[in-house]
């Protein structure tokens, strides 16, 4: 039994101590809505990071930018890029796809053959300017670990839609001082 509640204790701290890059939050996901009638073929292309969650995998980059395309398998290809403080240029592929096609803005994507998938829930988009993007896993039932981001078509945003979108993340009580901008500028021509 001892034996037993030191290794579930070890669990929960590397659990925490992986997430500390993360956003950790008490108590279980938020129950949040995604887009009703989300058309996959008009979110596919181009988005630029505009405002994010801390997460470790972009930590010390900026210009952060992501591609999405339809692959043959009817998977989507993810290629996200970004600009380190000395310039050089990092890149992540990733592979995602809809594990259910009643929820069609409810993704799973992951950018390692031996991760398992991530959520990335689709709360709003218009297609053409902007997209508010949520994820959220359980610890235990007493703790959550989120990542949410603000994406556009452009390297800026709106004041106003930035705003609304808070608005929504507000509304289903997620703390949006979580939110930190992305540095879109000095960026090199090459994404």
């Amino acid at each position: 039994m001892v034996y037993s509640n030191t290794y579930s204790l070890l669990c929960v701290l590397s659990l925490i101590g992986s997430s500390y890059s993360q956003v950790i939050s008490k108590g279980k996901c938020p129950d949040v809505k995604v887009v009703s009638d989300f058309k996959l073929p008009s979110y596919l292309g181009d988005w630029y990071e505009i405002y994010k969650f801390k997460a470790d995998f972009e930590n010390g980059q900026s210009c952060i930018h992501a591609n999405y395309q339809k692959k043959a398998n009817g998977h989507i290809q993810v290629y996200n890029r970004g600009q380190t403080a000395d310039g050089k240029i990092t890149s992540a592929i990733g592979d995602g796809y809809n594990p259910d096609p009643n929820e069609p803005a409810k993704l799973a994507i992951k950018f390692s053959p031996i991760a398992p998938y991530g959520k990335y829930w689709v709360l709003d988009t218009d297609y053409t300017s902007y997209s508010l993007v949520y994820s959220c896993t359980d610890l235990f039932s007493v703790t959550h670990v989120e990542f949410a981001w603000i994406l556009s078509r452009q390297r800026t945003l709106d004041a106003a839609i930035s705003s609304r979108l808070f608005n929504i993340m507000k509304s289903y009580n997620i703390d949006t001082s979580n939110f930190s901008s992305e540095n879109q500028t000095d960026c090199k021509n090459l994404f």
